[in-house]
């Protein structure tokens, strides 16, 4: 018998948001009225979109969310399932509304997103248990909260000691205030109300971390990108980070070193690995450029020159399918170098319109558009 080849798999745990996107006219504004063009409806969340680019470029993507029992509910699960994503641990709470985002934009180049989280911040440690049993070969740090578990402590709170002998000095002060007359206004121990001997306190424990935590318990190999959120972490105490994903700006900000040269790439990343460890550091530089290190060797990965500043965002961050495509082609190959150039080249066609998850192209389309240009998209 021929042994069935099963194919390496990707576990995200995050929030499912139906995002409606509004280009709008600054210009057009009139007391507290500003008209708007042209609108879409599509799934939003660092997380979601990781898992959409994940399995459309050909990766065995686990994505872990949660809905409402509601309209929107329904639609997101339709479109992960139509992408290719497994829905096993998809979840619905009947008692919350699916989350709900709202992206406003201009021609100015402006935008702005606002966010209302519903069940996506309503995880519970049994279901992120349950995830694991599917014993992924890699698993995505949160990048945002799953949610808040409330505990409650209790504190021992035994009586003061009441052995230690007055002094004179506290005679004397005694004595003063009680205005020497000689009454004393001192209370006996039967009067003072009885104090508790113990106190409850609350804490909260963050799920997301909890999470990483059952990765580190399973040995499963983690996927992180440094974000504001990810850097509340305990960094320097998380292990398996197979690959960290980490922004120019970012790394800058932690170094003080600047990363747009060798040189400095290296002094940054060589400062970085000292509080965070890593099998590979990847950065990114601007939107069409990796930078990837593996505490010994480095080599830099940059986009062909046909897709290099052609997008409306040039120059700019890098697009969020870089990771789900970077995690998508490291699964088949295990080769982070060539699944960093097919990750940059995703990226920047799915950059071709704004916020639009729905060019996010299927690895055959990525395929035949290689062909048409003569790009190479695992070799530079």
């Amino acid at each position: 018998m021929e042994a069935i080849a099963m194919k390496r798999k990707i576990l995200i745990l995050g929030g499912s948001y139906m995002n409606l996107q509004m280009k709008t006219n600054p210009r057009t504004k009139e007391n507290n009225i500003t008209l708007g063009g042209e609108y879409r409806f599509h799934p939003f969340g660092e997380a979601a979109v990781t898992a959409i680019a994940a399995a459309k470029l050909g990766g065995e993507c686990l994505f872990g969310t949660k809905f409402g029992d509601d309209t929107n509910g329904k639609r997101l699960y339709e479109y992960y399932k139509s992408c290719g994503i497994k829905t096993d641990l998809m979840k619905k709470d009947k008692t919350l509304q699916t989350g709900m985002s709202i992206t406003l934009y201009s021609d100015l180049e402006t935008h702005e997103t606002f966010v209302s989280k519903g069940a996506s911040e309503h995880f519970t440690k049994e279901e992120i248990d349950d995830a694991f049993i599917t014993m992924p070969d890699l698993f995505l740090v949160p990048p945002e909260e799953l949610g808040l578990e409330e505990h409650v402590a209790v504190m021992n709170m035994g009586p003061a000691s009441d052995t230690t002998p007055a002094s004179d000095d506290d005679g004397a002060e005694k004595e003063h205030a009680d205005g020497g007359d000689g009454e004393s206004m001192e209370k006996t121990a039967a009067d003072m109300p009885e104090l508790p001997r113990t106190s409850t306190y609350r804490y909260e424990e963050s799920l997301a971390y909890y999470a990483v935590q059952k990765a580190q318990e399973k040995k499963t190999d983690l996927l992180m990108r440094y974000t504001p959120f990810t850097a509340k972490f305990p960094l320097e105490k998380i292990e398996n980070i197979k690959i960290l994903v980490i922004s120019d700006d970012a790394l800058y900000s932690l170094t003080g070193f600047f990363p747009n040269t060798t040189d400095k790439a290296l002094r940054s990343l060589v400062a970085l690995s000292q509080k965070i460890k890593a099998k590979y550091y990847v950065v990114e530089q601007g939107d069409d450029t990796a930078f990837i290190y593996d505490g010994k060797y480095y080599e830099t990965v940059t986009a062909p020159v046909a897709l290099r500043g052609v997008t409306k965002n040039a120059g700019k961050k890098m697009n969020p399918t870089f990771t789900g495509a970077l995690a998508a082609e490291y699964l088949e190959s295990k080769n982070v170098v060539r699944a960093c150039r097919f990750a940059l080249i995703a990226s920047l066609m799915t950059r071709a319109k704004f916020g639009s998850l729905e060019r996010v192209p299927v690895k055959a389309e990525l395929e035949a558009y290689a062909v048409e240009h003569g790009i190479d998209l695992y070799h530079g």
